[in-house]
């Protein structure tokens, strides 16, 4: 019997399993917008990425305050730039996982979304996406003000799917993540690829 046959629903993290994750060339691109030097601004960018993800500072106030440590006031094209380039950088959508996703709800499977993303993207993807739809519930980190692995944004997303831990699969692309859901006894896989981690779950 394959794995995923064992549970009610699965949930699936949106960076690195539903979507890509941004390659050399996004952060290049996000960089050079920025006036930046890419090294720096990497590493920069998911600093201070928690906070944005919580819902705690806007996107506005995070690409400034990211320009103003390279000594730029950003202007607000300049801004709406960065937000517009930075929400497509994490549109690469997987075909194959979204092929079974579309499978599991023909199944009659409970699906979700657990995602740290901030406001920007999740409206974008939420309100312009109609595949989104097929999720019966989504946790979005900023509406949460909760980021992964913490466990309150967890436990939003089983009260959503309305599921006990133990009938709920959840994958997920890092390690951290995986084992804040397995704290809460929740079945989780690392996502590697498509065609090894589905391999996985489908035998």
């Amino acid at each position: 019997m394959a794995l995923v046959n064992s549970y009610a629903a699965v949930i699936f993290d949106y960076g690195g399993v539903l979507a890509r994750h941004q390659d050399p060339a996004d952060q290049a691109r996000l960089a050079e917008l920025a006036g930046a030097p890419t090294e720096e601004f990497t590493e920069l960018y998911w600093s201070k990425r928690p906070d944005y993800d919580r819902g705690l500072v806007s996107g506005p106030e995070y690409w400034q305050s990211i320009g103003q440590l390279f000594g730029h006031k950003l202007s607000r094209s300049a801004i709406n730039r960065l937000i517009e380039y930075d929400n497509e950088s994490w549109m690469h959508f997987d075909p194959a996982v979204w092929e079974w996703v579309d499978q599991l709800h023909g199944a009659g499977k409970r699906l979700a979304m657990l995602s740290n993303m901030p406001r920007e993207l999740g409206t974008v993807l939420t309100t312009t996406k109609p595949r989104f739809d097929v999720f019966d519930h989504l946790t979005l980190s900023y509406q949460v003000h909760a980021v992964k692995p913490d466990a309150a944004i967890y436990e939003d997303c089983l009260e959503g799917l309305g599921t006990e831990p133990e009938e709920t699969l959840f994958l997920d692309d890092r390690i951290e993540n995986v084992q804040g859901a397995e704290t809460l006894g929740i079945r989780a896989i690392l996502f590697t690829s498509a065609e090894e981690t589905l391999l996985r779950v489908r035998s």
